[in-house]
């Protein structure tokens, strides 16, 4: 954990810069595959936030394993409402299983390594996404209803690779 992290911080990555005190929604959109989406819709416990209205957040300000892919603003942030605390590592056999699909015909022999896109897989993915398993390398991503903006860590765009370690570097603070 970084230095002067505080046990309630959370921490957001967005392409947009974002007004300090604007409370952020969901905004309805597909945040993976649509398919990937579509099942963890129809498996989601009624208890459960909705992944395609929630907004997220991480509790570290480490953003390199997200499958985030574009630079960013980053922000520390106040989760409100209910929050839930998920593993977005079960996402990840998931999304190898549709590009091992997609390229079918022309596999690398790592692709080939990539699990089949089966019943058994997407229940085991997602129900151990919903019950918050941790993976054993477990990537932390928290969902609420909304998120209050507190803080900009970054004053431009920072590559997702940068945010490997925290944000900012330890050597920067």
């Amino acid at each position: 954990m970084m230095k002067n992290t505080r046990m309630n911080d959370f921490y957001h990555m967005s392409a947009n810069p974002l007004v300090m005190g604007a409370e952020i929604h969901g905004n309805g959109k597909d945040k993976v595959d649509p398919r990937i989406e579509a099942e963890l819709e129809k498996r989601r416990p009624c208890d459960m936030l909705s992944r395609r209205d929630a907004v997220y957040a991480r509790p570290i300000s480490d953003f390199s394993r997200c499958g985030i892919v574009n630079s960013g603003y980053i922000y520390r942030v106040h989760l409100n409402g209910k929050t839930q605390r998920h593993d977005l590592s079960w996402i990840g056999p998931m999304q190898m299983a549709l590009l091992k699909q997609k390229y079918a015909g022309t596999l690398s022999e790592g692709m080939k390594k990539h699990p089949d896109w089966t019943s058994e897989l997407v229940e085991r993915c997602c129900a151990n996404y919903w019950a918050g398993a941790d993976s054993g390398e477990a990537v932390w991503e928290c969902l609420a209803r909304s998120f209050t903006v507190l803080e900009a860590l970054s004053d431009q765009p920072v590559t997702v690779g940068a945010t490997k370690g925290g944000w900012p570097p330890a050597s920067a603070i």
